[in-house]
C-alpha cells in the first residue's frame, strides 16, 4: 500500500511539472490529436456535413466507436457495461420519483462505473508498459542506425536533421566519402515505427554497407536493398507490406551524381539563384515491395554553390493545429531564401521555419532532412553534427 508521504510527493512533483500551458495542451493539443486518430476511418463523412449540430454527433459516435474498436473484446464488454451503469444512474436520477430518495443508488452505480473505468485504464497502461522494452530496444536500434556525426567529404558540405514524431521512427540517412573525392548517399523512410520500422531500417542499412564497398553505383545499391528486404519476406506477404521509400544516390568530385529515387519524395537541386532547378524522382515505387525492381537512374551535375536538398514526406505533410499543411511550395520557399548558405544552415533555415509553422501541434510523421552542397570554392572541410532545432 502507498503511504500518504509517497502520494504527497507525487502529487508536488505533478503540481510542479505541470504549468499553465500543458493545462492548455490538454485541448489544444491532446484532445485533439486523440479525436484526429480515433475518427480518421470516418474522417470523410465528418468533413462532408455543413450543420454543425449533426456533424458533432458524427464526431461524437466515431470517436467512440474508434475507442471501443480499439480494445480487445473482453474489455469492450467491460467498457460498455461501464457507460450503461453512468447512462442508468443518469436516467433513474432524472427518472419519476423523488431525486433525493434516488440519489443514493445512483452514486452508487456512478462509483462502480468510475471504479470500472479505472480498472479498465489500468490494464491498458499494463500492456503498453509491457511493450516498453521493445520500444526502448527499437530506440537503441534506431540511435545507433542513424549517424550522430557527420563524416568530412571534401569537396562536398553536408547537413542533415531528424526528428522522430513518435517513441521510434523510421527515417535514416547515411553518407559515405569514396576514394577520389566521391560520395555515396542513403536517405530514406521505413514503412511503420516501432520495432517493425527499426527491423527495416536494420535490413536496408546493412544490404547499404554491404553493397556500397562493391559497387557504389545508385541502381546496384537499390538493386541490393531491394532484393534483401524482398527476401527477408515482405514482397511475399499477402497483408500489410514493410518497405523502404529511399534515394541512392551518387556524387562526384565534378558534381556530377546519378540517383534512383523509390518512392521518396524528389530531390531537389537548389541553384545559387534560390530556384529550384530540378526535381529529381519519377514516383518508382518502394523498395521491398516488389522482387523486380524497375528503377530509373536520373543523372545531372551540381554546380559550385548548388545544394541537393533530400526530405522524407513527412517535411510537407505536416500540419499547424488548424490542419494547413507546411506544402512542398513552403520548402522551396524557404530554400529559396536559404540558398548561397552552408549546407548546415539551409538545415537550420527549414527547421526553423517548420517549428513556427506547427506551433504546439506534433509531427503526426517522421522528418528527415539531408542537404548535399558543393562550395563556390573548395574549402578544408570539418566533419559537422546533425542539426537539432
Amino acid at each position: 500500500m502507498a503511504s500518504g508521504k509517497e502520494w504527497k510527493s507525487l502529487f508536488r512533483e505533478t503540481a510542479d511539472s505541470v504549468g499553465s500551458d500543458d493545462v492548455r495542451g490538454l485541448y489544444t493539443v491532446d484532445w485533439r490529436e486523440a479525436t484526429a486518430a480515433l475518427t480518421a476511418e470516418h474522417r470523410g463523412s465528418i468533413e462532408s456535413e455543413r450543420r454543425r449540430f449533426l456533424r458533432s454527433l458524427k464526431v461524437a459516435n466515431a470517436f467512440l466507436y474508434g475507442l471501443t474498436s480499439r480494445l480487445a473484446p473482453r474489455r469492450r464488454l467491460l467498457f460498455a457495461f461501464s457507460v450503461l451503469l453512468i447512462l442508468w444512474s443518469v436516467v433513474r436520477l432524472l427518472g419519476e420519483g423523488d431525486p433525493v430518495e434516488k440519489a443514493p443508488g445512483s452514486v452508487v452505480l456512478l462509483l462502480v462505473a468510475s471504479l470500472l473505468l479505472v480498472f479498465l485504464v489500468g490494464m491498458e497502461l499494463v500492456d503498453k508498459l509491457r511493450f516498453r522494452d521493445e520500444l526502448v530496444l527499437a530506440r537503441e536500434l534506431q540511435a545507433d542506425l542513424v549517424p550522430q556525426q557527420l563524416p568530412d567529404a571534401p569537396p562536398f558540405e553536408l547537413g542533415a536533421f531528424n526528428r522522430v514524431a513518435n517513441t521510434v521512427g523510421g527515417d535514416l540517412y547515411e553518407f559515405t566519402p569514396l576514394p577520389g573525392g566521391r560520395l555515396s548517399v542513403l536517405f530514406g523512410d521505413a514503412s511503420g515505427h516501432g520495432m517493425t520500422a527499426g527491423l527495416v531500417m536494420a535490413v536496408a542499412h546493412t544490404a547499404y554497407r554491404a553493397q556500397v564497398d562493391l559497387d557504389p553505383d545508385p541502381l546496384a545499391v537499390a538493386t541490393a536493398l531491394n532484393r534483401l528486404l524482398c527476401r527477408t519476406g515482405t514482397c511475399r506477404t499477402a497483408g500489410p507490406r514493410s518497405f523502404f521509400a529511399g534515394v541512392t544516390l551518387l556524387v562526384e568530385a565534378d558534381g556530377s551524381f546519378s540517383a534512383v529515387v523509390s518512392g521518396n519524395p524528389p530531390v531537389l537541386l537548389l541553384g545559387t539563384d534560390g530556384l529550384v532547378r530540378e526535381r529529381i524522382g519519377k514516383g518508382a515505387y518502394p523498395l521491398g515491395v516488389r522482387p523486380d525492381l524497375k528503377a530509373v537512374v536520373e543523372s545531372g551535375r551540381l554546380g559550385p554553390g548548388e545544394s541537393l536538398v533530400l526530405h522524407s514526406d513527412g517535411l510537407p505533410e505536416s500540419r499547424d493545429p488548424s490542419g494547413e499543411e507546411f506544402g512542398d511550395a513552403r520548402v522551396e520557399a524557404v530554400l529559396s531564401r536559404a540558398a548561397g548558405l552552408p549546407a548546415t544552415d539551409q538545415v537550420e533555415a527549414l527547421c526553423a521555419d517548420l517549428k513556427g509553422f506547427l506551433g504546439p501541434a506534433v509531427p503526426e510523421d517522421d522528418v528527415s532532412i539531408a542537404v548535399v552542397r558543393r562550395p563556390p570554392v573548395p574549402l578544408g572541410l570539418l566533419p559537422g553534427a546533425p542539426v537539432s532545432c
